[in-house]
């Protein structure tokens, strides 16, 4: 039997279309309350962080691509982009954001001159949607029309809404998701048809994996607690049959999905991510969490991406879900489990796939306090006289705390309006029902005490935003990229100079400097070849290959970033052939980059480098080293060896007849001492620095300055362990700190960043500085270490490298030209080339390794392997070779045939299963 959540309620109608309307009314009133202060600065809705570098530009560039392949649907599907970092998988790395959300394929729709404002469009399309969705969930479960519009303005507009209408669009859809979930488990509860159910577990895992699992788990909490308000009954044969027929709903629908599910999560499982320690190691939350538990439950603020916001409505909820808990007991049970977990970083550490305790699953919590509001409100002419004192008595309680925690925070207005509204809210309640014990209220003083709550509620939701984005509060607005700019910003990364760039048939990439730390995506848009990429999901391959090389500026989610630090052969060796940077950074050049002066405009603030030293795209070596025995280098003499041959598996490669390298390669180790220039701000013991000032220095004195000259220089940190000298009793022990090693002109900054930082991070127990070529007028005797955070420092080693000029580089450089493949046709979906060998070799490219490049070698297909930490390589016998490279996404035939599955068990479902 359906538990009516709306029943006794006198003079209360039904959700009908003239809801619907009403919806559409007010959500555009509040849209254009709140969102006209962007109209009036011309302001966009693309966060200049992540905004800018990932979600408006991947999904202008997935539009293009789906738009051209509808313009010449002949030539397929564009699966690999060489333009996206070193090259990556379309699915893999679009999959997290575009692929599968629907709206998405509304943008195209729009021409090409009107993507920024189509991105604005389907922004607030999912707002709306997410409100329909609330609004249906409430007709299922029979509330009256009146409170169903309250709880569904307060759905809608709750901050963890208003918060990713600029940050993160994509994460809006779990929140459309979720009620329609909601829905689908009612009906299945009340043995009606699982078709709604099956369709949006299709539709969510299609959308994004990442919130799917975290729906996955929501609705299993829901389906269980749900079961046990409606049959209390210990009936072990009724569980087990809403149990399997849910179970069969969720695979049909996941099955539905694979063609799109299963090679998206096969690239984030061989992805860069990885999940540390269970919860970050954290067994609580800081102080500054569990206070900002209380505050932020009705202001728009965060922590740790613990999302509240609601309306001060919702204070009003509390008592009387729980003096009624009976009747409603599924929606105070269900919001007590969530209020269990969220004190433990374990249980955050499970919603997020395992990984840190972030807390974005709280969007779920919005759905049942948003229920619990409608119900208040449909009862807002029935209240009992201890209801509503036990309402003022939470305000005053929640006064109470709020007091005491903005005594160690500094005060902000929006701290208190919560109250206030709250106040006002209780006042309409408190009047009207005082009214309504004395003599029975007309309808038309229902309508006005009906009419000024709902205004309170619009109202609060309307300042609560605006405190976010306005610059009388948080001023986020003015993080936001201005409209009608984002595009020109793009094409303007480097003042057009790649466009200048000789268009040969030479297979090369464009690099930058350290110091080009806002390039990203950029050369996704500008279509060309470089290696920075900035994606939630990167190739795990190529994440392996910078850590081994000991990159400085390695990010879980950036690999290869700021320029490989500024490394020759690196550099070379990824095949970059010319550097785009400004002027000012021209000192941070790597060594045999050499400014061309005629494709750099005079007029501009940049310079184009080029370099005669690059490798080719593919060349077959003979020289090997074994990937044990490449371990056992350090990062330098690794670098180096790349030049000399290629590292392979020797159990995947016959090596009989090739060569294993033997040489001694030229990195020496400088002496040195120590120093301190001022104990009282930094000093040292054995392997220990103290920092007592924050931004503390000591020195390195070289006791032979002149083996700098004519050498390319490295400072390398192991064993790295900072211990803070203070920690802050809300926040917790800060971890972050800055690392950074001068030399003459150059300046280089790496970052450990914060435990907290759980997207970024982990701990850096190397740190490796490339310091450039010092030529023979160098007289630089010391070297300056400095750390940005007072405290200990404990390293293993600190060593200062030199790898002398080694005259016979360009010659080994020449050597890998002259076993190149050469390329006759080069697209994102195949190569193809020939080489000849006079002996057995093994075919090195800088194609980013995954098992979906496949290979033919004249005509017959040959098992790809990896080679060189990162990338695909090939064995080659003697003679000449016709190889052929061709591209299709990791598991797609296996998701195809899963999803088929699907489909076919979705029809005996409509047929057998399915019947009422």
């Amino acid at each position: 039997m359906m538990k009516d959540l709306g029943e006794n309620l006198v003079e209360e109608k039904k959700i009908t279309k003239l809801t619907f309307a009403l919806f559409t009314g007010l959500f555009l009133i509040i849209i254009t309350a709140i969102y006209s202060y962007f109209i009036v600065l011309q302001k966009s809705f693309i966060w200049e962080g992540d905004g800018f570098s990932q979600h408006y530009l991947i999904f202008k560039d997935y539009s293009s691509l789906i738009k051209t392949y509808f313009s010449n649907p002949s030539a397929g599907l564009q699966f690999w982009d060489w333009t996206n970092g070193m090259g990556a998988d379309v699915l893999s790395a679009y999959g997290y954001y575009v692929v599968g959300d629907p709206f998405v394929y509304l943008g195209l729709l729009f021409p090409a001159s009107m993507t920024e404002f189509a991105y604005h469009v389907l922004v607030f399309l999912r707002v709306y949607a997410i409100g329909i969705a609330f609004l249906f969930y409430c007709r299922r479960m029979q509330l009256a029309s009146s409170g169903a519009l309250v709880g569904t303005l307060m759905y809608t507009f709750a901050f963890y809404v208003v918060l990713n209408v600029t940050r993160h669009p994509f994460f809006l859809m779990p929140m459309l998701f979720f009620p329609l979930l909601c829905i689908g488990i009612e009906k299945i509860l009340h043995n009606e048809s699982n078709t709604l159910f099956i369709v949006v577990i299709f539709l969510s895992a299609c959308s994004n994996f990442y919130f799917f699992y975290m729906l996955s788990v929501l609705i299993f909490i829901y389906a269980v607690i749900r079961y046990f308000n409606l049959y209390s009954t210990k009936n072990n044969k009724l569980l087990l049959a809403y149990v399997w027929k849910a179970v069969y709903s969720y695979l049909i629908g996941l099955l539905l999905s694979s063609i799109l599910f299963v090679p998206i999560v096969g690239g984030f499982l061989q992805s860069s991510r990885e999940p540390g320690n269970f919860a970050s190691g954290l067994l609580v939350y800081p102080v500054k969490y569990y206070w900002s538990l209380l505050l932020n439950l009705f202001i728009s603020e965060r922590y740790l991406w613990t999302v509240f916001g609601y309306s001060s409505f919702a204070l009003l909820m509390v008592p009387m879900l729980w003096m009624q808990r009976k009747k409603f007991s599924f929606i105070p049970a269900t919001l007590g489990l969530f209020a269990v977990m969220l004190t433990l970083p374990a249980f955050g550490s499970i919603m997020n796939g395992f990984a840190g305790p972030y807390n974005r699953w709280t969007f779920a919590i919005s759905l049942f306090v948003s229920l619990g509001a409608a119900i208040l409100y449909n009862s807002r002419f029935s209240l009992k006289k201890k209801e509503v004192l036990a309402m003022g008595c939470m305000i005053l309680l929640y006064g109470g705390v709020l007091f005491v925690v903005i005594q160690v925070i500094d005060f902000r207005t929006a701290f208190i309006a919560p109250l206030i509204f709250a106040s006002l809210m209780w006042l309409v309640l408190f009047l009207a029902n005082k009214q309504q014990n004395k003599k029975a209220l007309t309808k038309r003083s229902k309508g006005f005490y009906s009419a000024v709550l709902l205004l309170l509620i619009m109202a609060n939701l309307g300042y609560s935003a605006m405190d976010y984005y306005y610059s009388w509060g948080q001023n986020t607005i003015e993080l936001s990229v201005d409209y009608g700019t984002i595009d020109d910003e793009y094409l303007m990364t480097f003042d057009q100079l790649e466009q200048q760039l000789p268009q040969d048939k030479d297979t090369s990439r464009i690099g930058v400097t350290s110091k080009d730390n806002h390039i990203k995506n950029q050369f996704i848009i500008l279509e060309e070849m470089g290696l920075n990429s900035y994606l939630s999901v990167s190739n795990g391959f190529i994440s392996n290959f910078a850590r081994q090389l000991g990159t400085g500026q390695f990010q879980l989610i950036q690999p290869l970033r700021n320029g490989f630090d500024d490394r020759q052969i690196a550099n070379n060796f990824l095949g970059v052939r010319y550097i785009l940077t400004e002027k000012e950074n021209e000192v941070y050049l790597p060594y045999g980059y050499e400014v061309v002066e005629n494709l750099s405009d005079k007029s501009s603030d940049f310079i184009v480098a080029e370099t005669k030293n690059y490798f080719p795209f593919a060349s077959a070596n003979s020289t090997y080293l074994t990937y044990e025995s490449f371990e056992k280098m350090n990062p330098i003499e690794k670098e180096q060896f790349l030049s000399y041959g290629v590292v392979i598996d020797s159990k995947e490669v016959e090596t009989t007849d090739l060569t294993l390298f033997d040489q001694s390669l030229n990195v020496k180790s400088v002496g040195y001492q120590l120093i301190s220039e001022n104990k009282s701000k930094a000093d040292i013991e054995e392997d220990e620095i103290t920092i007592k000032e924050d931004n503390g220095k000591v020195e390195l004195l070289l006791d032979d300055a002149t083996v700098l000259q004519q050498a390319e220089v490295y400072v390398y940190l192991e064993g790295v362990d900072f211990t803070p000298s203070v920690s802050d009793p809300l926040t917790g022990t800060p971890t972050a700190f800055n690392a950074r090693i001068e030399l003459g002109e150059r300046k280089k900054t790496i970052r450990q960043s914060d435990v907290l930082s759980f997207s970024s991070y982990f701990k850096r127990e190397n740190m490796l500085f490339n310091m450039g070529f010092q030529d023979e007028n160098s007289k630089k005797e010391t070297i300056s270490l400095q750390f940005s955070k007072g405290g200990n420092y404990k390293l293993e080693d600190l060593t200062v490298f030199v790898v002398p000029l080694d005259k016979d580089y360009s010659d080994r450089v020449m050597e890998k030209r002259d076993n190149q493949l050469n390329i006759e046709t080069f697209t994102n979906q195949m190569i193809s080339g020939s080489i000849t060998m006079t002996e057995p070799s093994i075919l090195a490219t800088t194609i980013p390794f995954t098992q979906g490049w496949k290979a033919e070698v004249n005509g017959e297909e040959v098992e790809t392997i990896l080679v060189n930490e990162g990338f695909v390589g090939l064995p080659l016998g003697a003679g000449t070779s016709k190889v052929t490279f061709t591209y299709r996404p990791p598991f797609l035939i296996l998701g195809a045939f899963l999803s088929l599955a699907g489909i076919i068990l979705l029809a005996l479902n409509h047929v057998f299963w399915n019947k009422h």
